[in-house]
């Protein structure tokens, strides 16, 4: 599953680096992303910075300290040196003992993490989950405010990858033009397939009988993908009626079905207005794909779209930074522009392939291996695999 993010607050860096050492060399290495924190300043000025941890866990200075900010936004866990909760404490937290073995510790920190976190992502109360246990269907939604910045070439070579790792994967597009067009899936007799899947759509809304809707009948094998999509569709005027409404039943309906490990959502790149597809996959994905290239427009843009997001009001914009990743494409070996926010981490390079300028085959865009291989790390990086390689999982102590 993603790596879960928590701060850990303790005054006393004799406490703090031994267990931030024992993270990395556990098993909890690649499913925590942990910051730390021994002076208060620091600690409050990264609370009100923007992005929000799964989880705060911290001394009794600390949280106090954090506490008279207002009330908590996030769930917190007390290290206490009693058998008690102090009456002062709010409601959404938890205490345990300061001083235990590392692995019981960490075995209430990865509790009250996941207990923490809502399996729909943006809490609308559906199924779709960000973890891969049973029963559960990771839903990946990959976005840009760019057009013509790779990103459908980035999402479905992500299904591809997740396939090769063994997942089950359906690929949806949703884009009002599908670009999946140009890569037949080698499955005959569903043409006009996804346009009947609409109708059955809104008929089951129009209904009350969404819980009967049946999508299992639309799905075709795409051979070049390694996964289930649908039919692509090029009838504009009916993907651009598509509603937020639409979308989450059909994300709900692919979710509860039980045969999908992972559904990764290509989106609309440069959509004006208030795309309702888009809106839907903000606030149903458990985690976000921020397509990004290395320019002052990709990145002014990409900034201002953000900030625009979170200031919304649209209860996605809470969680919308923590379920957020960060790619850059057409990676030349230096990244030149910074981020376009502070609390931005670049997670993945993708590398700039000449050979991609002038193609007339474009099943050669699936089949790049340095591409692949990046591909793969960011799937892997998603899933939490230790096996990633990547580094960025450590725990970071800031004095």
């Amino acid at each position: 599953m993603l790596p879960v993010r928590f701060v850990l607050a303790v005054q006393d860096a004799r406490y703090v680096e031994p267990l931030l050492n024992y993270v990395n060399g556990s098993p909890y290495g690649s499913s925590m992303q942990v910051t730390a924190f021994t002076r208060p300043d620091a600690f409050l000025q990264y609370m009100q910075s923007g992005e929000l941890p799964a989880l705060v866990v911290g001394d009794a200075e600390m949280l106090m300290a954090w506490f008279r900010l207002g009330e908590p936004p996030v769930p917190w866990l007390l290290l206490n040196e009693s058998a008690e909760l102090p009456a002062a404490c709010p409601a959404g937290g938890s205490h345990t003992a300061k001083y235990q073995p590392l692995p019981r510790l960490l075995e209430t920190i990865s509790a009250c993490c996941h207990g923490s976190r809502t399996l729909t992502g943006g809490g609308n109360g559906n199924s779709i989950g960000t973890g891969l246990q049973t029963g559960l269907t990771s839903v990946i939604g990959v976005v840009s405010p760019l057009s013509g910045c790779g990103k459908s070439t980035l999402a479905m070579n992500m299904a591809k990858q997740f396939a090769v790792l063994g997942l089950r994967v359906f690929y949806l597009n949703l884009e009002t033009v599908n670009s999946s067009v140009l890569f037949p899936s080698g499955c005959n007799g569903m043409e006009g397939s996804f346009s009947r899947l609409l109708y059955d759509l809104k008929a089951a809304q129009e209904g009350g009988m969404e819980n009967d809707l049946q999508v299992m009948p639309y799905r075709l094998r795409h051979q070049g993908l390694k996964c289930d999509t649908f039919e692509p569709s090029l009838h504009v005027k009916e993907i651009m009626e598509m509603t937020r409404s639409d979308t989450e039943l059909l994300l709900r309906s692919l979710a509860s079905a039980g045969r999908y490990d992972v559904i990764v959502v290509d989106t609309d790149g440069a959509s004006g207005g208030r795309d309702e597809r888009l809106q839907a996959v903000l606030e149903d994905a458990g985690a976000l794909v921020w397509l990004l290239l290395d320019d002052p427009i990709s990145m002014f843009k990409s900034g201002i779209r953000i900030d625009q997001l979170l200031q919304s009001g649209e209860s996605f914009a809470g969680s919308l930074m923590k379920r957020s990743r960060f790619v850059v494409n057409r990676y030349t070996g230096q990244l030149v522009n910074n981020p376009p926010r502070q609390d931005i981490r670049i997670d993945c390079m993708l590398p700039y392939i000449p050979s991609w300028k002038q193609l007339q085959q474009q099943e050669l865009l699936l089949m790049s291996p340095i591409y692949q291989r990046e591909i793969l790390k960011l799937c892997r990086q998603l899933l939490g695999d230790a096996d990633s390689g990547l580094s960025d999982n450590r725990g970071e102590l800031y004095a």
